[in-house]
């Protein structure tokens, strides 16, 4: 095996491992950086060495994360939002209390959470509000739940 074959490996190994965590996260970016470094493995096992693979997954990063940032912008709609906010103003009854990471009960499941007041003192079978929700994450507040 070439120098270039192994560079395409380990590209294509890191473009993998990406790919993985881009399947975790869901954000886009990880994508384009995950197609650049296939882009890199493609040019190393037609021969071309370290530098140029290097070059292609520079570039192909470069044009892939605005692409990817424009793309996530465009999937953003007002639905989703709707959906997220109507969460908001819901009760929860927190399981777990331990640092700024709460683990409460809602819609007969297990959330993440965190609290909106930092410096808010929780406890274990407390009743909190619903302020907002990032992503997965609610955000909660110690005030009246009615």
């Amino acid at each position: 095996m070439h120098a270039s074959d192994w560079l395409g490996i380990v590209l294509l190994v890191i473009g993998a491992i990406v790919t993985v965590s881009e399947m975790h996260t869901l954000t886009i970016y990880l994508l384009a950086i995950s197609l650049a470094c296939f882009a890199g493995a493609a040019t190393a096992f037609l021969g071309a060495g370290l530098t140029p693979a290097l070059v292609v997954v520079g570039v192909v990063t470069l044009l892939g994360l605005p692409i990817a940032h424009w793309m996530r912008k465009r999937m953003k709609n007002r639905a989703s939002d709707d959906i997220s906010n109507d969460d908001v103003g819901r009760s929860v009854r927190v399981l777990e209390a331990g640092g700024d990471n709460l683990r409460v009960f809602y819609r007969g499941t297990a959330w993440q959470a965190r609290m909106q007041d930092t410096h808010a003192n929780v406890h274990a079978e407390q009743t909190l509000r619903i302020v907002a929700r990032e992503g997965n994450v609610l955000i909660l507040s110690a005030g009246d739940p009615n």
